[in-house]
């Protein structure tokens, strides 16, 4: 391998850590450029470094010092290398986008630390990915942690700065469930690599890895926004810049992704049946949930956000049909869900990162997040639209488009292990396979309302009306890439299949396809491409277009405005009905006299607020019994020196007679 190969990798690394160091240089926007660029170039090195292995699968880019034992030696596998891929894409398409979309808000945000930030950010993530030791993989854990925090506050709000100490509180119960699980492994020794743990973990006790299991998982799963680990995702996303939200929502949700497949595949033994229907309830769970609250959601950025927990959800669900089938010897069935998840986390941090690159320009225009007052913006943005369009297209998991195909092979593997000769396999792989389609359906259902509330029919808000601030040309490059690299995923879910098959299985993968004949990626897109271009030369031929003319809409002669409109709130009114035990809400009506001497005639508006059963009847209910157990420990605080010697004096006793 040549000496520029090797060194790609640690140049990625290097020009990401110039990035944030340029952008301290000052308050100009020569800064805020120059530390952008160095991120783009950051990008491409590191997207050259990961199609570098994975293009040749014995392929290792490494550096470090090798010969000191206590200093790290960082690592780019096959498996490492498709993560290190999709931060490398969406990092460069970020800084694309952050160059004219920060320019906009340089008296809201301070331009120098938040640059900085988001370089170290990346860093961070990038670090997590090449680590193979535990102390370098918590070393970049906390680094991408604290750097998200600080992005999260940027604004200074005080939304923002209560989102972002929930998050803060929940991203280090996570760090610590694994800091203490990588310790369990390692007998203490934090100085092991991922090999040297692997080792230990065949011979640990039983209790030791369930343990590990469950503090991995629990890590893991509140950095990916599992429920009911999500509650800091639809408060801390919606509440930091849009490049930011794409880079927390597209990739670091995968990096968690990464670690707790990392931990499964390549250092735990092999779970069992008990272990992955326990990932499988959480991934269910978090999918069903995720998805109800993005369809009744207002917010244009939380609605996002919960379809963020509804994606990692289905990946878990995949993961844990996955592990199960693993458990039962279909080793078919094992190989297929474990790299459709992959394919669909691929995915999702594409139109995602897309989905939240848009919805920076659209709350730029109308200056707000709330879908009511949207409305109208496909006239006013028609390219952009179209674009968005594509991206909520990909979202609902339509073809031809990547996640498409994603849950395609998925359900396929399911329903050829329908005829099992085990009764149990059969009912859990049912059960999964009608939560999992009344999960799509719906996902359909809340992109359709995205779409349809803010981009069509009349504006309902001034802002909507006189949009003064359109998508500049790197802003809509870089959406739109993003749109169109969904729809190449889609076409070329074969290939990359087969790349991930061969990246991330340490045997030999069976042949993995998307369907039969009738159902291949490039057959259904030019199928659909088709059935256009027929409905144009039918419309060009039958059509009288010489007598049609454009006129505004009539309603019996009374004036047209966005009131007769369909709303959000009642667009989603069906779903919050039927599931109204899981869909709690607070209803709040308020009536204001139209004269104030005359308290009879008076004009009501009724407002519908979501609520949180995690928030309502456990995390608060839990925050109360912490204060109070607080209050009743604060009492021992006697100011008595001699009570204190006593307690010391105790603790080092009870110490002793446990290293004993």
């Amino acid at each position: 391998m040549s000496l520029f190969s090797q060194n790609l990798l640690f140049a990625s690394l290097l020009f990401t850590l110039f990035s944030g160091i340029c952008a301290l240089g000052g308050r100009s926007l020569v800064f805020h450029k120059l530390s952008q660029g160095l991120l783009l170039v950051s990008g491409v090195l590191g997207m050259l470094a990961s199609f570098k292995v994975l293009l040749a699968p014995q392929t290792v880019l490494y550096f470090g010092l090798a010969s000191s034992e206590f200093f790290p030696v960082f690592q780019l596998d096959p498996y490492g290398a498709v993560f290190f891929l999709l931060i490398s894409l969406v990092s460069f398409l970020s800084a694309l986008y952050a160059v004219p979309y920060l320019a906009s808000y340089q008296e809201t945000y301070h331009l120098q630390s938040l640059n900085a930030l988001v370089a170290t950010f990346v860093l961070g993530m990038q670090l997590v990915v090449v680590s193979q030791s535990p102390m370098a993989f918590m070393l970049g854990w906390e680094t991408m942690s604290l750097a998200s925090f600080f992005l999260v506050v940027s604004d200074r709000s005080h939304e923002s700065v209560k989102a972002a100490l929930l998050y803060l509180v929940m991203t280090h119960l996570g760090a610590g469930a694994l800091l203490i699980g990588f310790l369990l492994l390692a007998q203490g020794f934090f100085f092991a690599d991922f090999e040297q743990l692997a080792a230990l973990a065949a011979s640990a006790p039983l209790w030791i890895l369930s343990v590990c299991f469950g503090l991995f998982f629990f890590g893991f799963g509140s950095k990916a926004g599992l429920v009911p680990f999500h509650v800091w995702l639809p408060e801390a996303h919606p509440a930091a810049p849009s490049h930011i939200s794409a880079l927390m929502s597209g990739i670091m949700l995968k990096v968690a992704l990464y670690g707790f497949l990392r931990v499964l595949l390549f250092i735990l033994p092999p779970i069992g049946a008990t272990a992955s229907l326990f990932i499988l309830g959480f991934g269910l769970l978090s999918a069903l949930y995720g998805v109800l609250y993005a369809v009744v959601e207002r917010d244009f950025k939380r609605t996002l956000a919960f379809s963020s927990i509804e994606n990692i959800g289905l990946i878990f669900t995949m993961l844990g049909v996955a592990f199960f089938a693993q458990s039962q010897g279909l080793e078919g069935l094992y190989q297929t869900a474990l790299i459709a998840a992959i394919f669909f986390a691929i995915a999702h941090a594409i139109f995602k990162s897309g989905l939240f690159l848009a919805s920076g320009l659209i709350v730029r225009a109308v200056h707000s997040r709330d879908l009511e007052k949207m409305g109208g913006l496909a006239r006013q943005m028609p390219l952009f639209s179209m674009v968005f369009f594509v991206l909520c297209l990909a979202a609902a998991s339509l073809p031809p488009f990547a996640p498409f195909f994603g849950e395609w092979i998925f359900f396929q593997s399911i329903l050829q292990n329908f005829s099992s000769q085990n009764l149990f396999v059969t009912i859990v792989l049912i059960l999964t396979f009608a939560v999992i389609a009344l999960v799509g359906g719906l996902a359909i259902f809340a992109m359709v309302k995205l779409f349809a509330i803010s981009m069509l029919a009349e504006p309902r808000s001034e802002a909507a009306r006189e949009v003064h601030e359109k998508p500049r040309a790197g802003e809509l490059f870089s959406v739109a890439i993003l749109a169109f690299l969904a729809l190449g995923l889609g076409l070329y879910a074969p290939t990359v299949l087969s790349l991930i098959g061969a990246s991330v299985l340490v045997s030999s993968p069976a042949e993995i396809t998307v369907g039969s004949a009738t159902i291949q990626p490039s057959l259904i897109f030019w199928l659909l491409l088709g059935c256009v271009f027929v409905v144009w030369i039918l419309r060009r031929i039958f059509s009288r277009t010489a007598h049609e003319r454009i006129y505004h809409g009539w309603d019996c002669g009374q004036p047209i405005d966005a009131s007769m409109e369909y709303t959000a709130t009642a667009f989603s009114a069906p779903i919050r009905f039927f599931f109204r035990l899981i869909l709690k809400t607070k209803k709040t009506l308020v009536a204001q006299p139209v004269v104030a001497t005359n308290p009879w005639i008076t004009t009501r508006t009724a407002t519908v607020d979501l609520r949180s059963i995690w928030m309502d009847y456990g995390y608060v209910p839990l925050g109360r019994f912490i204060i109070g157990m607080a209050e009743q420990v604060k009492k021992i605080q006697s100011g008595n020196i001699r009570f204190y010697l006593l307690l010391m004096f105790l603790t080092l006793i009870l110490t002793i007679w446990v290293a004993l």
